[in-house]
């Protein structure tokens, strides 16, 4: 699990993020605190239930620019960043809260792991790129015979 030691590693990692369309999820923690070693194992297990998503953590004691400039008051404090901006809060150990606002702000994985490719002739390329996701899924489906 990546921690981010400053203020300036903290904004270009967001940053980055942006630019790739993936969400950041923060989990504002110090090593005293016991709901921060709590939640710890359950954060973990998240980031790797979803890959397409980023989690990093950031020590209070040792990043308290970060910290204060994302106005943590209280730990452990987990943000989700989409677009460079803040999207989500919630403070406590609490994992069905945390699951819930990963699940919520994660994204797509399928669109998160890019645009792909598509198959086929230019006509079907362009009647794929008029229908719905849900319309694509559906005539996946079919096709197979299902």
């Amino acid at each position: 699990m990546k921690h981010l030691a400053s203020k300036s590693e903290f904004d270009a990692f967001v940053a980055e993020a942006a630019s790739k369309g993936r969400t950041v999820f923060v989990d504002f923690t110090a090593t005293w605190c016991g709901p921060c070693k709590r939640i710890a194992p359950v954060f973990e297990a998240l980031a790797a239930e979803f890959p397409h998503a980023d989690f990093v953590k950031v020590d209070v004691d040792e990043n308290q620019e970060t910290a204060a400039a994302c106005g943590i008051t209280a730990m452990p404090t987990i943000k989700a960043y989409k677009d460079g901006k803040e999207a989500a809060s919630m403070r406590g150990a609490d994992e069905a809260a945390l699951r819930e606002m990963v699940v919520a702000h994660s994204g797509d994985k399928w669109t998160a792991a890019g645009s792909g490719h598509a198959l086929g002739s230019a006509d079907g390329a362009a009647a794929g790129a008029a229908m719905s996701d849900q319309q694509k899924r559906l005539a996946a489906l079919e096709r197979r015979g299902l």
